[in-house]
C-alpha cells in the first residue's frame, strides 16, 4: 500500500508544478490567483495543482462523510485509469476527509520512478466558509534535486 501511495505521489508530482486551479460549482467557475475550484452542490470539491513537470495533483475534498466516501471512490477510479495510461490528464488523485473537526492540514509528497521526491503540496482545508467561499487552499513547491 505504501509503495502504491508513493508511486501515485511521484506520478502526480511529475505532472504538476506551479499553478493551482479550482472551481466552486458547475454553473460558475471562478479563476482566482493560481486557483480554480469546482463542485456540484452536495458533492465533493475538486482542486487541481499543475506542477509543470508532466504531472499534477487532483485533491478531492469531502466536506461531509458521504462526500468523502464519494471522493475516495472517485480518486481510486482516477488512479486506476492513470496507471493504465488512459486518463485524460496525468493527475495523481488524492481523497481528503474534511468532514470532522474544524479543518484539516495535509502534506502530499510526490516521487518520481527513482523514488526521488519531486514536489510537495500542502493542503489546508477549513469546515466553515462564507457562502461561495473556498474550503481549501493548496500550496505546491518543487523539491530541489540533490547535486
Amino acid at each position: 500500500m505504501k509503495r502504491l501511495i508513493i508511486a501515485t505521489t511521484i506520478a502526480l508530482s511529475l505532472a504538476c508544478a506551479g499553478s493551482i486551479s479550482a472551481a466552486q460549482d458547475q454553473t460558475r467557475a471562478t479563476n482566482l490567483e493560481n486557483f480554480t475550484v469546482t463542485a456540484t452542490p452536495g458533492q465533493y470539491e475538486t482542486y487541481f495543482v499543475d506542477l509543470h513537470t508532466g504531472y499534477g495533483l487532483e485533491a478531492l475534498v469531502g466536506n461531509t462523510h458521504t462526500q468523502y466516501v464519494q471522493a475516495e471512490r472517485a480518486a481510486e477510479r482516477s488512479e486506476a485509469l492513470r496507471k493504465l495510461g488512459i486518463a485524460p490528464q496525468p493527475f495523481v488523485a488524492v481523497a481528503i476527509d474534511n468532514s470532522a473537526g474544524p479543518g484539516v492540514a495535509k502534506r502530499v509528497l510526490l516521487f518520481d520512478a527513482a523514488q526521488s521526491a519531486i514536489a510537495v503540496v500542502d493542503v489546508y482545508c477549513k469546515r466553515a466558509v462564507p457562502a461561495g467561499g473556498r474550503h481549501c487552499q493548496l500550496y505546491p513547491r518543487q523539491v530541489q534535486a540533490n547535486v
